[in-house]
């Protein structure tokens, strides 16, 4: 359950399943923003703690008046909208924000990533194999209850053979899946509905990501779209129009304007009393543009704003800014596609590694609020281990002996020669993003050392993604954006439903099932371990860094909690505007 960015920042495209944090109805929800020390982070230290620290705004009297002027609206800026406001479809993860609002999950969890209730409570049978849900007094916005059966039409959406979306059903082995998927079967044999508010899911074997998986579940009315969920054929489903969509989350679509914004009204049958907005304004704005945005009122908050010290600067400079920042939950990385023959050497993977400092990459563009990762985890992560990891410090001399042992050497011009074909290849990205200003730059300049061409192409968000799924690229700087289950196989495993890179390795496909097949928290440890280590040798692409979230929004804006693993969306019924 994860989700990808096509920058580095804020215009990302979601490729995963759904993210545990929506509607937290537990009693753990994050408390972090209001009651975080602004003490480091204030000084211009950047010493973020994993809890995360705000820097507070000096002199709410700045507040611009276009913004003060603002009555019951909240405006959210984020990067590029478009029209996929369906849950089960979604893949722009700045849509992604909408859909928080618009949605509640089983389940949810709390600021060190642990389960909670969401509309839900769980409990799991000693064998591992039943999870039992015990449904809330959750209602949809049109006033009718939310039942069982309407999160089975979930499953049935997610499991029908017609189903094309991004989400991967295969890590969880819910008995009868496949039988449905196969059209053998009317109804998936391990799910019922016990009774309105009791959901039953049975196992075929134990497996660590289930919790995760299936408690980011969402409910969809039976009544208003049950006859569009027709087995064999989801097209109805898919295509329906979303505004004023019937779900159960604080918020409902109301009208959303191309390339401008999305907006939403209250929810006033909203399970956990409606929201203190009554509306929310999810604005486009360029990429670059977030805190100016802010600082001139156009905006209230600004999910994506670069955290560096120059950025930080800004946002006190202007005195009436709050900022928080957190560690990111996720990592930036180069895409390498795995089955052009250029890369399908592993010698030749390391050799373009060692060639890249990327010390001085997250340097530059972070400071001291980023630094080098070395494998698929974030550091945040009660999993994250390091042993045994090679750093792949930079190193040309490295580089160039690596390439000369796997064939290739310098013609009489100086370019990098094998079998008559010269080393050559294009980098993918989109202009504007404050990584790739640096890496392409950098990339091309020690490559060039070695002999190699590289060709640089800038291209717009949805074509680059487009372009990653039919793995019609050479190479590309992307991002993940993680979450509390650490099952990514789906990536790194042989016919992962998101592996575009084309790699493939039998001992990390092993790793990954031992991961799944645990049973204690130490053998998932264990087994992670392993897959770090085999992913950080294989190199199916090259991790660059893990950075900090700055997440800033202005004085109106009262009872703003965040943290890496809920976000601020977890929080918006209570929200309040001064």
């Amino acid at each position: 359950m994860k989700k990808r960015k096509i920058t580095g920042f804020a215009s990302f495209a979601l490729a995963a399943c759904l993210l545990l944090s929506s509607c937290n109805g537990g009693s753990t929800a994050s408390k972090a923003a209001n009651s975080a020390p602004a003490s480091s982070a204030s000084s211009g230290s950047a010493a973020v703690s994993k809890e995360g620290e705000l820097i507070a705004a000096t002199d709410p009297s700045k507040l611009p008046a276009v913004a003060a002027q603002r009555k019951d609206t909240l405006v959210i800026g984020i990067n590029k909208l478009d029209n996929s406001f369906n849950w089960m479809y979604n893949e722009n993860a700045d849509v992604q924000y909408v859909l928080y609002a618009m949605n509640c999950t089983l389940s949810g969890n709390d600021e060190q990533g642990n389960i909670i209730d969401g509309t839900a409570s769980v409990s799991v049978s000693s064998d591992g194999l039943t999870y039992t849900y015990k449904l809330k007094k959750d209602t949809f916005s049109d006033g009718t209850p939310v039942t069982a059966n309407d999160y089975i039409n979930c499953f049935k959406v997610l499991y029908d053979k017609s189903y094309d979306g991004p989400q991967d059903p295969s890590t969880v082995p819910v008995l009868g899946k496949e039988d449905y998927t196969n059209g053998k079967t009317k109804d998936i044999a391990g799910i019922k509905a016990l009774d309105d508010k009791t959901l039953q899911i049975k196992l075929t074997k134990r497996n660590s990501s289930a919790l995760y998986q299936l408690g980011s579940t969402i409910p969809i009315s039976t009544k208003k779209y049950g006859d569009l969920i027709k087995q064999g054929d989801l097209s109805g489903f898919k295509k329906m129009d979303m505004i004023n969509y019937v779900s159960d989350g604080p918020y409902i679509l109301t009208s959303y304007k191309v390339g401008q914004s999305a907006t939403l009204t209250a929810n006033p049958n909203y399970f956990l009393g409606a929201p203190k907005i009554k509306t929310l304004i999810f604005k486009e704005v360029a990429e670059g543009s977030e805190l100016q945005a802010l600082t001139t009122g156009e905006v209230d908050v600004e999910p994506e704003v670069t955290c560096n010290a120059d950025q930080i600067q800004m946002g006190k400079a202007a005195k009436f800014v709050n900022m928080w920042i957190q560690p990111t939950l996720g990592y930036g990385y180069v895409a390498l596609n795995c089955q052009n023959p250029l890369f399908n050497d592993l010698k030749v993977r390391q050799a373009l590694l060692y060639a890249l400092d990327r010390k001085s990459l997250v340097k530059s563009v972070y400071g001291d609020y980023g630094s080098v990762l070395n494998c698929n985890q974030t550091k945040i992560s009660w999993l994250y281990s390091d042993k045994g990891l090679n750093t792949y410090d930079c190193d040309p001399d490295k580089a160039a002996s690596l390439l000369k042992e796997a064939g290739w050497t310098k013609d009489s011009s100086g370019k990098l020669m094998k079998d008559g074909k010269e080393f050559k290849f294009t980098f993918s990205c989109m202009k504007g993003n404050p990584v790739t200003d640096v890496l392409v730059p950098m990339m091309i300049d020690s490559y060039k050392k070695l002999g190699i061409t590289m060709q640089s192409e800038y291209i717009d968000g949805p074509t680059m993604f487009k372009k990653h799924q039919k793995m019609n690229y050479d190479m590309e700087f992307m991002a993940w954006v993680l979450n509390a289950d650490p099952n990514d196989s789906f990536i790194y495993k042989k016919g992962g439903a998101q592996n575009y890179s084309g790699f493939s390795d039998p001992e990390i496909d092993k790793a990954y099932d031992a991961g799944l097949a645990a049973t204690t928290k130490e053998e998932m440890k264990t087994a992670y371990e392993k897959v770090y280590q085999l992913i950080n040798k294989d190199l199916p692409c090259y991790f660059v860094y893990q950075r900090s979230d700055c997440i800033a929004y202005n004085t109106r804006v009262k009872h703003f909690k965040s943290s890496s693993y809920t976000g601020f969306w977890n929080n918006l019924q209570e929200l309040e505007l001064a």
